[in-house]
């Protein structure tokens, strides 16, 4: 009831209201539903009153149910609008509110504002909560280390690993994956073999991703009969995903070794049913900024 009152409230655009009667829940440790919190950051939003977004996202956090991809996004369509220092004060509040839990809200407020084409805000606020000591983790510089790479900012990348390993954050195989992927995808296949190395060192084994992202690097690189080693290999421990097949085959075909390309093609066509295809994918790139 007290869910629908307060979205009736937003609905007709009695904002003011809403947000009085969410107030006088939380005063009484009632909390109104996700949707409910959401529909009232859309509205705030809309209205350009942050000063009542933070309130109300602050209430959400605090009613320990957690955000979703409604929320986030509701937090990137404002951010582009904010000074610096509301954009930081805002993270920072964010961060000592949370601060009894893992730091995935800021990791996935750091990951959307990224995702929504504002990387230098997101960086920024990644460098906030470092230098004041916030709470971040692993999952924290993976997030960091996909958004370098994919703006191609190599060297900003490799700083920010080094730094993360100064500061005692352990890389684990996210770490290494989102490394060699992003730098085979800048053609460093040089880096994409020496990470592959110190992965190997630290005990993780190549899993397909990196697979894929070495096999493929080599193949462009025109070292065709290395990555077909490196392809048996794979095959021997992972079962294999279209991407990979599909990659070989345009470089088999690339650097002249057409029948090589064919016989490949009449495997993958032969077990495409087994084969790890988009949705697998998907799911592995999650663990980036879960």
């Amino acid at each position: 009831m007290c869910s629908l009152f307060i979205q009736k409230l937003s609905k007709v655009g009695n904002l003011s209201d809403a947000s009085s009667f969410l107030q006088y829940l939380h005063d009484r440790q009632i909390h109104p539903d996700l949707n409910t919190y959401n529909l009232l950051l859309a509205a705030a939003g809309e209205t350009g009153n942050f000063d009542l977004f933070c309130d109300i996202f602050q209430k959400l956090l605090l009613s320990k149910l957690p955000p979703d991809l409604i929320s986030y996004l509701n937090i990137s369509k404002v951010l582009p609008s904010l000074s610096d220092s509301k954009l930081l004060k805002f993270i920072s509040e964010v961060s000592e509110t949370t601060a009894h839990s893992d730091p995935t809200v800021v990791n996935r407020i750091i990951f959307v504002t990224a995702k929504s084409g504002q990387i230098d805000r997101s960086l920024m606020m990644f460098e906030e909560l470092k230098n004041h000591e916030c709470k971040i983790d692993t999952v924290t510089f993976n997030t960091v280390l996909a958004i370098l790479g994919r703006a191609g900012r190599v060297d900003k990348m490799l700083s920010e690993f080094s730094l993360m390993k100064e500061l005692g954050y352990s890389p684990d195989i996210v770490t290494y994956d989102t490394l060699i992927n992003c730098l085979r995808r800048l053609g460093r296949l040089d880096l994409c073999k020496a990470f592959a190395e110190e992965m190997l060192r630290r005990g993780f084994e190549l899993d397909l991703q990196a697979y894929t992202a070495l096999i493929d690097g080599l193949g462009r690189a025109g070292h065709v009969n290395d990555a077909v080693i490196l392809f048996g290999e794979m095959k021997k421990c992972h079962r294999p995903s279209i991407y990979v097949y599909r990659s070989m085959i345009s470089n088999l075909k690339k650097f002249g070794k057409i029948e090589e390309a064919m016989d490949l093609l009449k495997e993958m066509n032969s077990s495409t049913s087994k084969l790890v295809g988009p949705e697998d994918f998907r799911k592995r790139r999650g663990r980036v900024h879960e």
